[in-house]
């Protein structure tokens, strides 16, 4: 059983919230569930919409041709008729029912899946404030008004999580012990400010700045002084930040850095999702100095590698970059559990609790942080700094920097990176092909055996220029093909097909 509900409306009128309520219900009963959501760069107006795909077993994209499409409003049967099949359940009510219009379109639409009333009625009192109860209620009960209902599929699903990656990276960074957040509103980077910002207590300190260079700067500054900290932004702030990266790799201070990509260039598609930053990330910054860069592809992935890169930035005082994009951000998947995060412990030299003067320094240093313009040591402080990628090689051979999914024994490999994931699982269901997906793109793993096994190489990803293909063509002399979309949308098991 797979099912794709469309629900579309304009800006404000509350398409995503349905999808989110809808979601969590389901998720509870026993499905799993993949929520995309799709929304232009306005407040009021316009046209939103979610895609919420539903299964009894495990998805993690959806589709574009819809099975139930809800319009709110008339725009939504108009922008959608290509969407449509020829037995989609089209739900559309007459009344208005003002601010809880939304909730009546819940309630019509779990009617039909055959989801009792009293459930929707407990996940309101769970969900929302008391005040809005009595209308909420009244618009539910209204809603159930349809005669034809499907029965679901009875589900395998264990797990009862519905997460985005966006909240996995803040409920990792919390539970590794993170002490301060900076950063600067930036779509569709914001929902780790937010999620952080709900998780603030005595140990943790989330902090909007005036701008990205003082976000980093201060991360940088809280890092110095002894504490677990951590930025994040998008395409257009990363830049911004790229000079404070260069002084990071330099002043050797840890820095961990959440950078969740955007189209670009300039303001591109700013609420759309594109991987065009993965150059960006492995050469922003003047001058030559180690990264680490970790690329999820689901929220359990981003809760792990989150973890990782806070532990490694702190372990070797590196920069860790995590690479995320929209369409992983704010996408919501059912996780049947969530990974345990270990704490980190921070063991380096902190100022005011050592007996000697801590420095760090933009300049060229010696190792106890002296300035110096000597050749000789400038030699020894860039080979210093050089030395810790083999370094970081060594630790991160303890943990899984790429995973093989799929027929492992087929000659034909798909390989991607990030959010393309969910979409290339899906279709190789169905399909006799093996898929290398890589989860660090620095250090970049060594794949060759798998390269060499394959008669053909496939690489997936949401970029015009082709750069994860790139990478990997340092490491083969094999024909590479690759599937490109760059239109700011995400691959589905359709487009790949």
């Amino acid at each position: 059983m797979r099912l794709n509900i469309l629900f579309g409306g304009k800006a404000g009128q509350g398409a995503n919230e349905i999808a989110e309520l809808v979601g969590e219900i389901l998720t509870e009963k026993g499905y799993y569930v993949f929520n995309y959501r799709d929304y232009g760069s306005l407040i009021r107006g316009g046209h939103n919409y979610n895609i919420l795909c539903i299964s009894n077993k495990p998805i993690a994209s959806h589709d574009w041709q819809v099975d139930i499409l809800l319009a709110l409003d008339d725009r939504t049967l108009k922008e959608h008729k290509q969407n449509l099949k020829k037995d989609t359940k089209i739900i559309k009510l007459d009344k208005d029912f003002g601010k809880a219009t939304n909730m009546a379109y819940a309630a019509t639409l779990l009617c039909y899946l055959g989801i009792d009333k009293e459930i929707l009625i407990k996940k309101i009192k769970q969900k929302y404030d008391k005040k809005w109860w009595k209308i909420d209620i009244e618009a539910a009960g209204a809603g159930y008004c349809l005669k034809d209902r499907i029965k679901l599929e009875k589900s395998d699903n264990k797990g009862k999580i519905l997460m985005s990656g966006g909240k996995s990276v803040a409920l990792a960074a919390k539970q590794s012990g993170l002490n301060f957040y900076f950063a600067y509103p930036m779509t569709p980077a914001t929902s780790v400010l937010h999620e952080l910002a709900g998780m603030q207590d005595n140990n943790l300190v989330v902090w909007q700045s005036g701008n990205e260079i003082e976000a980093v700067n201060a991360a940088l500054g809280a890092s110095f002084a002894g504490k677990l900290s951590m930025t994040g932004t998008s395409g257009g702030g990363f830049d911004l930040m790229s000079e404070s990266l260069s002084f990071q790799g330099i002043s050797e201070i840890p820095l961990t850095v959440y950078l969740a990509s955007r189209p670009g260039p300039g303001t591109g598609v700013p609420t759309y999702s594109m991987q065009q930053d993965i150059n960006v990330t492995l050469y922003a910054g003047h001058g030559e100095f180690p990264r680490i860069v970790a690329i999820p592809g689901d929220p359990e992935e981003a809760m792990i590698l989150t973890n990782q890169a806070l532990s490694l930035a702190e372990k070797f005082n590196t920069l860790s970059i995590i690479l995320s994009d929209k369409h992983l951000a704010e996408s919501e998947f059912t996780l049947e559990s969530l990974p345990n995060i270990q704490p980190i412990k921070i063991n380096r030299k902190i100022p005011g609790k050592s007996n000697q003067i801590i420095k760090a320094s933009s300049y060229e240093h010696l190792s106890n942080g002296d300035t110096t313009e000597s050749a000789e040591q400038t030699i020894i402080g860039m080979n210093r700094r050089n030395a810790k990628l083999e370094n970081i090689k060594k630790e991160m051979q303890k943990i899984k920097t790429y995973k093989i999914h799929g027929n492992k024994d087929s000659n034909k490999l798909f390989i991607s990176a990030g959010s393309t994931k969910g979409a290339i699982l899906d279709y190789i269901k169905q399909n006799n092909y093996k898929f290398l997906q890589l989860l660090y793109i620095s250090p970049f793993p060594d794949i060759t055996a798998e390269l060499n096994k394959a008669k053909e190489i496939i690489v997936v990803e949401t970029n015009s220029t082709a750069q994860l293909a790139q990478l990997i063509k340092q490491q083969t002399t094999k024909p590479i093909k690759s599937i490109l979309k760059y239109n700011a949308r995400p691959f589905t098991p359709g487009d790949i097909k």
